[in-house]
């Protein structure tokens, strides 16, 4: 069966118009004035005449990024400015009251994801309700990065259910291959097509994102009307993929560690705060992995232990406290990471779902079921597991079936995308 492709021109401004339309004058002004009036922003820009506030708005709109610094921008900016007249003309506004909605709503949403690290009202910032791990491998059945995905389960236990001990590892088993009928992609004006089934037109990827909490991280900051770098639209490989990402550090501001790698076998580690950035490039092994909680390069690995102190101090703990368990823990499940990519089983696909379907015991699992073995604050079940073949253009994944199969006992759905031309 062959699957039909669609290549769509993207246009910012008739995107702007239907979501102005949907949105509607009414909506747009209500938005506006609740956000303004909201506990995030109401010291600030609701403190602001509406006058004022349009006038500067407008005066950041009008403002041209500077492109020998960013030069991607010179793509991005004159799209988010048409962007906002579709907006303001689907809505029925003036392009004021439109680019004040907007920007109000990128500011309580930057002050939002701040907030959530930095509240002491809610210490329980400095971790995560998740364990998520990534690992790559170049081998015999080509580029090859996945990640096992957990959280506390959505589903409590059923009454009477019975714990049962699984194996050191998953089984492998796998469902027929399937072809989408159809691929709608989403070309822009410029650059590459970002999304072509498991990769960009020239086969970069983004294999893994696992959230890494910073409580009292710095401030996120305000590059509006740009706002996020679509890296994947211009990068040709991961070493432009690692320079875009550092030359736009504060634009793509996340607290993450995620694993980036392309067709030719190149990969990188990017470790991420709102501020900072770190790049572990792959050794000559062929492996990479990193996991939830915990950043392996010099500056970042520094930073993070910083901002772990401040916490402490500011709380009044010790570095005994047993909120530090789950920095602890998640150190010593990148080093079982480290053990099992290390392990001769051929860095093939075999290896790779032997790394992400690992059962040791608490808290070096990879795999979880949330099992009588696990702290009191850590009772995560792996969600789903996935992988992308980078260099086939296939994408496998398996989710948990609540209290019943985990995924590590479930086949892997299995994804082919046509080849990307050339």
């Amino acid at each position: 069966m062959s699957t039909t492709i669609e290549i769509v021109l993207e246009n910012p401004f008739a995107t702007g118009v239907a979501e102005g339309k949907k949105l509607g004058a009414r909506k747009l002004a209500k938005e506006t004035a609740e956000r303004l009036g909201g506990k995030r922003l109401s010291a600030t820009l609701g403190a602001m005449s509406r006058k004022a506030l349009e006038q500067h708005v407008i005066s950041r709109l009008e403002t041209p990024p500077d492109y020998t610094r960013f030069p991607e921008l010179a793509d991005l900016y004159p799209e988010r400015v048409d962007y906002l007249r579709g907006l303001a003309k689907g809505a029925g506004v003036s392009l004021e009251q439109a680019a004040v909605y907007h920007y109000v709503a990128y500011r309580d949403e930057n002050e939002r994801w701040f907030l959530t690290v930095n509240d002491p009202a809610n210490p329980t910032g400095m971790w995560q309700d998740a364990h998520c791990s990534g690992v790559l491998m170049a081998g015999p059945d080509g580029v090859l990065g996945g990640q096992s995905a957990e959280s506390l389960p959505p589903v409590k236990k059923p009454r009477g259910y019975r714990w049962k001990n699984p194996g050191p590892c998953g089984t492998w088993k796998t469902l027929p291959v399937k072809r989408p009928d159809k691929l709608v992609l989403h070309k822009p004006r410029t650059g590459y097509i970002s999304d072509w089934g498991a990769t960009n037109e020239k086969g970069v990827a983004c294999c893994c994102g696992n959230s890494c909490s910073v409580w009292l991280d710095e401030p996120i900051e305000d590059t509006w009307p740009v706002q996020q770098v679509p890296l994947l639209r211009f990068a040709a490989d991961v070493g432009q993929l690692a320079e875009l990402y550092t030359r736009y550090t504060l634009h793509n501001w996340s607290r993450a560690s995620q694993i980036w790698a392309d067709t030719k076998g190149q990969a990188v580690v990017i470790e991420k705060s709102f501020r900072r950035i770190g790049v572990r490039r792959m050794g000559s092994a062929g492996v990479l992995w990193c996991t939830e909680g915990h950043w392996e390069s010099p500056s970042m690995q520094a930073y993070i232990h910083q901002k772990r102190l401040d916490y402490l101090s500011k709380m009044g703990k010790h570095l005994g406290a047993g909120d530090m368990q789950y920095a602890t823990d998640c150190t010593v499940r990148f080093t079982r990471l480290g053990e099992l990519c290390h392990e001769p089983l051929g860095r093939g696909i075999r290896h790779l779902t032997r790394v992400l379907t690992d059962h040791a015991t608490f808290p070096r699992a990879v795999c979880r079921h949330g099992g009588p073995d696990t702290a009191p604050y850590d009772q995560t079940v792996t969600m789903a597991s996935f992988f992308k073949n980078l260099t086939r253009n296939r994408a496998y994944s398996r989710e948990w079936v609540p209290w019943k199969k985990f995924p590590c006992q479930r086949p892997w759905g299995v994804t082919e995308y046509p080849p990307i031309p050339g």
